[in-house]
């Protein structure tokens, strides 16, 4: 009952806005289609809409922010923490650095740096980490690319590359955000 109660101011505003017709105050009689509701009526045929067909009907999705840029790839000079590491796999040497980051940005989580396997053939891997969500007006992400090599049984960091995520734009040389 509160669901349709909550509803009732809505539709009523949709029923005062939607008038516009031959006469002041005319209420608008068209029926909408409302795709997918169940009522028994083939779902690409008119139904009128009502307070129950409208708490029924599909919600848009959610917007996505536009992806605004990324600036280019810069190489890193090694040797530097936290890409001073080895492990037996790649997977475990990125989770590693990941782990070594999150520590000294001081993060209690590590698992809030996202981290993903790019390429991995028999011998060498790419892998990236990404520190998220900063609190800058103009960078919204820094993502580390890991170039990774096999020596013998253990994995080791080979190279890092730095990027930007912008949150409005890229200047056009492409190594600032706006």
């Amino acid at each position: 009952m509160t669901m349709r109660l909550g509803l009732i101011p809505v539709v009523l505003l949709l029923a005062a806005c939607g008038g516009g017709g031959e006469g002041e105050g005319s209420a608008d009689t068209t029926q909408t289609p409302v795709p997918g509701v169940d009522s028994g009526i083939a779902s690409n045929s008119a139904v009128p809409m009502t307070a129950d067909s409208a708490a029924r009907a599909p919600s848009a999705p959610p917007v996505a922010l536009p992806d605004t840029g990324y600036t280019a790839w810069d190489a890193l000079e090694l040797p530097s923490e936290p890409w001073m590491q080895r492990a037996a796999t790649p997977e475990a040497l990125l989770v590693r650095v990941r782990d070594v980051a999150a520590a000294q940005l001081e993060e209690p989580n590590p698992a809030v740096l996202p981290s993903r396997m790019q390429v991995q053939a028999a011998d060498s891997a790419v892998g990236i980490v990404v520190h998220p969500d900063l609190a800058d007006d103009s960078v919204r992400d820094i993502e580390f690319r890991l170039h990774m090599r096999r020596y013998g049984a253990e994995w080791a960091i080979t190279g890092v590359d730095r990027r930007e995520r912008c949150r409005r734009g890229v200047t056009p040389d492409g190594d600032l955000c706006l």
